[in-house]
């Protein structure tokens, strides 16, 4: 099979649109729904650039990666756009794992003037949208898959290389222990105290200064294809290295890529020298506003230095980045070369 490749440009927001051809059909596979204002920019990107090009029963399969609104935020006005199209809807659901119990005390949480924080607000919202997101695919009869590693897929156009089941649950039970939610503050380094030029001459210092991506990142979906020639491209979403290190504990093969998603929009806090090294693509992508944390400069120079033929790219330079798997399988766009980092 052979892939159509779109990372939309949506600021530090993620949606990946794979078309794929396979045994002379065609599916659509769409990877998150950026916030929900990028609905609108997905749908006119879906309909120049591929709906013209495919017959009208193509199925569309979509993989909501975690419930961060910059990922799930825009899922309930494409699946009000595509309706039963959809075929499969991949959604790893917090709210079908939490009791109803300890839903209350974080919405407690939230309404309290002395526990109400960051993180309890972050959390709250992503219950509601994924509570907004259940409630429009019931109205379509659509169900909700289970996005794991460990169940069986029912076709072959992708597979899913983590989390496992049982990491999912532990990280959610970081991530929703009430006396952890009570602590505010944060451990992220304000931009301001990045200093730049530290960021070129020690980068991989930095970057592995301290990988903590957090427990709701890490139960990101970590998504594989590989295409007629055995190039196999991974897409990381929010995920860190606890998730890599996992997903080949439990056998897969995530090393040697064509192509890898840089995660959580090229953050230090996901990735680290070593799987810089261990993912070696021939290309990294990244969705990114062009902050001084997204992406990190430290992480593209530790990059340059680790992988001198890898080529790095991302939606705030280039705009929407497309690829195709092969040549004279898919129209040509005539856009112009994408500039790398």
């Amino acid at each position: 099979m052979d892939f159509s490749i779109d990372m939309l440009s949506l600021g530090n927001a993620d949606c990946n649109i794979i078309w794929t051809k396979a045994e002379n059909a065609d599916f659509v596979t769409i990877i998150d729904g950026g916030n929900p204002k990028d609905a609108k920019t997905i749908i006119e990107h879906y309909e120049s650039y591929i709906k013209p090009h495919i017959s009208d029963d193509s199925p569309i399969l979509i993989i909501n990666t975690h419930p961060h609104s910059d990922h799930i935020g825009g899922l309930v006005d494409l699946v009000h756009y595509f309706k039963n199209k959809i075929a499969r809807f991949y959604y790893n659901d917090p709210t079908d794992y939490i009791e109803e119990a300890k839903r209350i005390e974080i919405k407690s949480l939230n309404e309290s003037f002395l526990y109400s924080n960051q993180r309890v607000k972050k959390l709250f919202a992503s219950l509601r949208q994924s509570d907004d997101l259940s409630d429009i695919l019931a109205q379509y009869k659509i169900s909700k898959l289970e996005a794991f590693s460990d169940n069986n897929l029912d076709h072959n156009l992708f597979d899913f290389v983590g989390p496992s089941k049982a990491f999912y649950l532990e990280q959610l039970g970081y991530f929703t222990n009430i006396d952890n939610l009570r602590t505010s503050g944060s451990n992220i380094q304000p931009e301001s105290d990045i200093n730049e030029v530290q960021e070129g001459l020690n980068s991989c210092d930095i970057v592995d200064e301290k990988n903590d991506a957090s427990a709701e990142n890490l139960t990101s979906v970590l998504t594989k294809f590989i295409d007629s020639s055995n190039r196999k491209y991974l897409f990381t979403a929010d995920a860190g290295v606890d998730a890599f290190e996992a997903a080949v504990s439990n056998g897969y093969d995530i090393k040697d890529l064509h192509f890898c998603q840089l995660p959580h929009h090229g953050s230090r806090r996901n990735v680290s020298t070593n799987w810089i090294s261990n993912f070696n693509p021939k290309r990294f992508w990244v969705s990114a506003n062009g902050s001084k944390k997204h992406p990190r400069k430290a992480v593209i120079s530790c990059i340059k230095k680790n992988l001198p033929d890898c080529k790095t790219y991302s939606t705030h330079k280039t705009g929407t980045i497309h690829i195709n798997s092969k040549s004279n399988v898919f129209p040509e766009r005539n856009w112009s070369t994408a500039e790398e980092l």
